[in-house]
């Protein structure tokens, strides 16, 4: 085990990992019974990564990280054999799965409204977001798909995350799904009457 921590390590998971948590944390509470669980899954993958031999292996950060997640909570379930079973709230979970049909509609909406934000983001940082945060691609993908460098991905990306959360901020939510009908009400008088 190394005593100090190494500081390259620290600066790669600052550069690899940080960027998800918020993710990531999100994932883990919905997989843990409690958030501090969560919390704590997610203390011990920072220690696996700060301990780990090397990471000069990952090409994956977050399919790294998403598989040391998934590798502590099996420890933890063989680690804590013993089930514990609460039939009734078992009942009330199997009855409750599917989500409500205002749920789903206000979803849908919801995916609308970001997809019409994303919509309006410049020409390169909207292909850059597109790739990274919607179809999941690696930066070094969309680098070679889009032919720019990865430090121009890199930047897109950031770019694209603080436009839209400018764009959240001075809008807000009530504002911008009146200015989404008001476009879609000047995009059908641009229609051509057949």
């Amino acid at each position: 085990m190394q005593s100090t921590i190494d500081q390259d390590r620290v600066a790669w998971v600052s550069a690899h990992v940080i960027p998800f948590e918020a993710e990531m944390r999100a994932r883990l509470r919905r997989l843990c019974r409690n958030p501090a669980e969560a919390d704590d899954l997610m203390q011990d993958i920072y220690f696996r990564l700060l301990q780990a031999e090397s990471v000069e292996h990952v090409r994956e950060p977050r399919a790294f990280v998403m598989q040391i997640a998934k590798n502590l909570i099996i420890d933890r379930a063989r680690r804590d054999a013993v089930v514990h079973i609460d039939p009734a709230a078992a009942i009330e979970h199997i009855a409750d799965v599917d989500p409500s049909p205002e749920r789903v509609a206000m979803a849908r909406a919801e995916l609308k409204w970001v997809l019409g934000l994303i919509g309006e983001l410049p020409d390169r940082c909207r292909q850059v977001f597109r790739a990274r945060r919607i179809y999941g691609m690696s930066q070094n993908e969309t680098a070679q798909c889009l032919r720019v460098t990865e430090n121009v991905v890199e930047k897109e990306t950031m770019r694209g995350l603080k436009l839209l959360s400018d764009m959240i901020a001075r809008v807000g939510v009530d504002q911008a799904e009146q200015l989404q009908q008001t476009r879609q009400g000047a995009a059908a008088d641009k229609k051509p009457y057949v």
